[in-house]
C-alpha cells in the first residue's frame, strides 16, 4: 500500500496485535497525529524509521511493549506538541530529551527511564514521569507529587526534601 498522506491516524485500543508499526504508517510522508495506544506493538522504538517525523504534533504509543529510546523520535520532531509513551519498556536518559517551543505534554510513566529531571520540564503544561528510575532533585515546577512518585531516588518539592550531605 502506498499512502500519500494521513493527517490523523488513531488505531488505539484495537485487537490488531500489530507487533510493529505498520510499514504503510512508516511510509506516509505526512501524519500530524499518530495514536497507536494499546495496539499490541512489540518493538524497539530505535528501529522505527518513519519517512518523515518533522510534522508530527501528537504521538501516542502508550500501553504497548515498546522498548528502546524515545530520544531520537522526540528530538527530531520539530512541531511536536505531545508525546505519550506510558506503560512501555522505554529506557533512556531523560536529560537527553529536547523539548521544542511547541512541546506541552509528556507522559513517560511506567517505563525504565533513568537520569535526572531536566529544568526544561518546567515549560510543559502536563507531565507524568512516575514509576521510572529517575534520581536527583526535582527542578522547580508546578506539577503535583503524582507526576514524580514511584521513582528510585527523586527528592525535593513536591516530594520529600533532599537529604543534605
Amino acid at each position: 500500500m502506498n499512502v500519500k498522506g494521513i493527517e490523523s491516524l488513531d488505531l488505539s485500543n484495537n485487537m490488531f496485535h500489530l507487533n510493529q508499526i505498520p510499514k504503510w504508517v512508516t511510509s506516509s510522508p505526512i501524519i500530524f497525529s499518530l495514536k497507536l495506544a494499546r495496539c499490541g506493538i512489540k518493538m524497539k522504538l530505535d528501529d522505527w524509521k518513519p519517512a518523515e517525523t518533522y510534522f508530527y504534533d501528537f504521538i501516542d504509543l502508550s500501553g504497548n511493549e515498546i522498548s528502546g529510546s524515545a530520544v531520537g523520535l522526540v528530538n527530531s520532531t520539530e512541531y511536536l506538541v505531545g508525546f505519550w509513551g506510558s506503560g512501555n519498556k522505554l529506557k533512556f536518559d531523560f536529560e537527553r530529551l529536547k523539548f521544542g517551543e511547541r512541546f506541552k505534554y509528556l507522559d513517560l510513566s511506567h517505563n525504565l527511564v533513568f537520569g535526572k529531571v531536566p529544568k526544561s520540564v518546567a515549560g510543559l503544561e502536563k507531565l507524568n514521569v512516575s514509576y521510572n528510575h529517575l534520581c536527583g532533585e526535582i527542578p522547580k515546577t508546578k506539577f503535583p507529587a503524582s507526576a514524580f512518585v514511584g521513582n528510585d531516588c527523586l527528592c525535593g518539592a513536591p516530594l520529600q526534601p533532599c537529604k543534605k550531605a
